[in-house]
């Protein structure tokens, strides 16, 4: 197996563990980049579709993997016609991972088009960058109850990491981490049941994340408001322990204003 993949070595280990379990008849990957994740799954599906916006993907890789159909072109356009052919044809879809447009609306979208899907066995969805936090928001924002074949998502089925300083000028930064959705054929007996098993550590990591103030995921916690928050807690402190210090630098503001 080459190394041409941006994952960890438990979302390896969990990948490889799913899908040499599972043996899917049919299986899709959104999002090809370098084929490090085909790789694996056209080793253990019998017909993998992969959709990836750059046309060099088939150029480069339909020779190594006979039973890939490689479909170019944005998921938005391409995935919901994939859908709807697979459903018509009666394969058994059994596998999908989501790996390309890491944006709020490229992975509802994404998401959102494999619910189209009406499955005849069970159906195991993996998400990749769970533990990013726009991402994750996005999976959280998801319709899930749209399809009354979902029965849970879990969004920290394999946890992410926090990049170290070490990395580049990726440091501070969530990513990689795997959600995982399951569609069985019979229909749910009541609400979707959302996990969120590590949600202390993804809190965690946040607090200490480029992404704290980031007004997208927060709306409540935005760089002005944290500012001004600081501003009063420093005015606070001063009226209580340096009240000259206080009156002066007020006085001067007051002046300059």
């Amino acid at each position: 197996m080459h190394d041409e993949w941006l994952m960890t070595d438990a979302e390896r280990a969990t990948l490889h563990s799913l899908l040499t379990t599972l043996k899917p008849q049919c299986a899709i990957e959104v999002g090809v980049y370098k084929a490090g994740s085909l790789a694996i799954l056209a080793a253990h599906s019998r017909k993998v579709y992969a959709l990836d916006k750059d046309p060099a993907c088939e150029s480069a890789y339909a020779s190594r993997f006979p039973n890939v159909e490689f479909i170019t072109g944005l998921s938005q356009n391409t995935l919901p016609r994939l859908i709807d052919r697979i459903q018509a044809s009666g394969e058994a879809l059994e596998f999908v991972l989501i790996d390309a447009d890491h944006s709020v609306e490229g992975v509802c979208r994404d998401i959102n088009n494999i619910l189209r899907y009406r499955p005849h066995r069970p159906l195991y969805l993996i998400m990749h960058d769970s533990f990013n936090p726009e991402c994750r928001g996005a999976i959280m924002q998801t319709d899930w109850s749209s399809n009354p074949h979902v029965h849970m998502v879990e969004l920290d089925f394999v946890v992410g990491r926090f990049v170290t300083k070490e990395e580049g000028d990726s440091y501070r930064q969530m990513w990689c981490g795997f959600a995982l959705g399951i569609l069985l054929p019979e229909k749910r007996p009541g609400d979707v049941i959302l996990h969120e098993n590590e949600s202390l550590t993804y809190q965690s990591a946040l607090r200490h994340s480029i992404y704290r103030f980031h007004r997208w995921w927060n709306p409540f916690y935005s760089v002005p408001q944290a500012a001004n928050r600081a501003r009063r807690t420093a005015a606070r402190i001063l009226r209580t322990h340096a009240p000259q210090l206080f009156e002066s630098l007020n006085a001067r503001h007051k002046k300059n204003v």
